[in-house]
């Protein structure tokens, strides 16, 4: 939703308007929001207020917060801060008590929330109870898991009634000398059990969700690999199978190590062998879907990592109070006004593209309806 254009979202607005219904995907992979209160459709008007005027100080509050429960991971992963060891961030986890403050004061207008960022959130110990008290407040969630925990029946069957909506699951090889490649430290049987297990307790509690969506990320040491990878989202069960370019840690040395040799899967573009650069992107996620880091701080970007702009903390005063901080309004004009950006907008994976967004392909394999 955050890279919706105000044309996009003005072919929407009767259904939202008349039956409080919107639909809308991250990276492709759709999310299936609840039927939305009034409150929460004024909050989407409000916003779309401000993608019209783009100010420093925004109307309303964001509809989608992305929330970090850990930056703790079991896996090695050479293009992430965590599994890279690049993070500069403490390992910690976010308390359930601080995640349901969070979810009281926000409730009224959020329409989903994203449990996923720079860790592995079936790590923490109340990922469950976090996408509960969302559901229970009729907000959608999506996650995205390395696919190595809930090995048995009954936590998939506590997973499926826990009410989460999109899960999606790396799934970077079909055999596991291809999949270690990427995902050091990873097993591929552990991740074919989860999806099994997953696919298993909806089919016994007469559920369509979590829609299930296994996610390549194409490397240099994958990309032959992706017929093969399909073919196993779909003996697996998977609702889709999805891959896109690398894009993580761009700006690091390492990256050309992993980049695809195939023009169509790789993310950027070069001439002479450099890449061809463009202008910085107007970023829209400052304006609509902030970052809440597992140590209570938000930011405007994922990217901001290591918090060079941290908008303020949970734990110390209001979500509300922290939207148009100081630091955030600081941020935002130097979006709008193209100039004295941070350093983590540089190093963006979103700019010198080759297409559009980061999604490259999205294959459908099993459909459900869009509102249940």
């Amino acid at each position: 939703m955050a890279w919706t254009n105000v044309r996009q979202a003005a072919v929407k607005l009767p259904k939202l308007l008349l039956k409080g219904e919107i639909n809308y995907d991250f990276d492709g992979i759709p999310i299936f929001p609840m039927k939305l209160s009034w409150k929460k459709r004024i909050n989407l008007f409000k916003n779309g207020w401000n993608s019209l005027f783009r100010k420093s100080r925004l109307y309303g509050l964001p509809p989608i917060i992305q929330v970090e429960p850990t930056n703790i991971c079991n896996l090695r992963c050479p293009l992430c801060p965590t599994g890279s060891g690049f993070l500069k961030r403490s390992k910690t986890k976010l308390p359930l008590a601080e995640f349901r403050r969070l979810l009281d004061e926000l409730e009224d207008v959020l329409i989903s929330v994203y449990l996923f960022c720079f860790g592995e959130p079936f790590m923490h110990e109340n990922i469950l109870e976090m996408i509960g008290e969302c559901t229970k407040r009729g907000i959608a969630t999506l996650t995205s898991t390395n696919g190595h925990f809930l090995q048995t029946c009954e936590e998939a069957e506590k997973l499926v009634a826990s009410g989460l909506r999109t899960l999606i699951v790396a799934l970077d090889g079909s055999t596991q000398d291809v999949f270690q490649v990427y995902r050091r430290n990873g097993n591929l049987e552990k991740v074919k059990r989860f999806i099994g297990l997953v696919n298993e307790a909806k089919t016994k509690k007469g559920s369509p969700f979590p829609y299930i969506a296994a996610r390549a990320v194409v490397t240099r040491d994958n990309e032959a690999d992706l017929s093969n990878m399909e073919n196993l989202s779909r003996e697996l069960g998977a609702n889709m199978f999805t891959y896109k370019s690398v894009g993580c840690m761009t700006h690091d040395k390492n990256f050309q190590n992993f980049e695809p040799s195939r023009r169509e899967v790789r993310r950027f573009e070069y001439a002479g062998g450099a890449r061809i650069r463009q202008k910085l992107i107007c970023c829209p996620f400052p304006f609509r879907q902030p970052i809440v880091f597992c140590d209570g701080n938000v930011v405007g970007c994922e990217y901001d990592h290591d918090m060079e702009k941290n908008f303020g903390n949970i734990k110390q005063e209001s979500f509300k109070k922290i939207w148009n901080s100081s630091q955030a309004r600081q941020l935002r004009r130097s979006i709008i006004q193209k100039k004295d950006r941070p350093l983590f907008c540089t190093h963006c994976p979103y700019q010198d593209n080759v297409r559009k967004g980061t999604e490259l392909w999205c294959l459908e394999i099993k459909a459900v309806g869009r509102y249940q």
